[in-house]
């Protein structure tokens, strides 16, 4: 088992943690949330969703365990420098790069089917919002937090003796987080779960794929900031 020694009772982010590439994808593809939301139990989440915990948890160990071979990352042993560094190349660089992507994509794909499909001018909207939100954001973190949780790593003194200086920034990043979560929830509904219509073209299904990769990749980044990254920078503070 992936997980011996955790059950229905544990906390969504737990499993992710233990195995963090493969359970994301198990939780992506059961539509549950591991990033804003990996706070609750596997058992509340799986009955919010019409699930049955059991046979999720008999699922997730059925998931083979992340290993070196497949590019897995032990992000338990990385520095909080380390880590930042980590989610700015892995995940800032991603959405430098897919967001405007996508976006060009969805501007073709409306002019293909725009007459068709009105939905898909709710989902430029949402896709838009998702830009507004995340690219301000990336740069507040690059600028602001992140620094400050570097010169934390080098001196465990720059932080203060409490939470307040970084603990602030925090406070905001999640809260920017859990709307971003929010407006992935949206675009998820506005596809139908990344489902393309019978009609619809190779771009139309490129485009619904690259959404999907899009949630995929910013659940993660999500998850590694709230659940390991600012957890870890304001246990250091607190502890000195």
């Amino acid at each position: 088992m992936n997980y011996p020694n955790l059950t229905e009772e544990n906390q969504v982010k737990d499993f992710v943690n233990a195995n963090l590439e493969l359970a994301a994808r198990v939780f992506n593809d059961l539509n549950i949330d591991f990033c804003c939301g990996g706070g609750r139990t596997l058992k509340s989440a799986c009955e919010e969703k019409g699930l049955v915990p059991g046979e999720v948890l008999e699922k997730l160990n059925q998931t083979p365990k992340a290993s070196e071979a497949d590019g897995g990352d032990d992000l338990d042993a990385y520095s909080l420098s380390e880590l930042v560094d980590h989610i700015v190349t892995v995940h800032h660089k991603y959405l430098e790069k897919s967001l405007p992507r996508v976006t060009e994509t969805l501007e073709k794909v409306i002019g293909a089917h725009g007459k068709n499909h009105p939905e898909l001018f709710e989902l430029k909207k949402a896709v838009v919002a998702l830009r507004e939100d995340l690219e301000p954001h990336m740069l507040k973190e690059e600028n602001i937090l992140f620094p400050m949780i570097k010169q934390l790593d080098e001196s465990l003194d720059a932080g203060g003796a409490h939470c307040g200086p970084i603990g602030n920034p925090i406070r905001v990043m999640r809260m920017e987080h859990d709307h971003a979560g929010e407006i992935l929830k949206r675009i998820r509904s506005l596809t139908q779960d990344f489902s393309p219509p019978a009609d619809g073209c190779e771009t139309f299904k490129f485009l619904y794929n690259a959404l999907r990769e899009l949630e995929a990749d910013v659940h993660l980044h999500i998850h590694k900031e709230n659940n390991l990254l600012f957890p870890e920078a304001l246990s250091t503070v607190s502890a000195n």
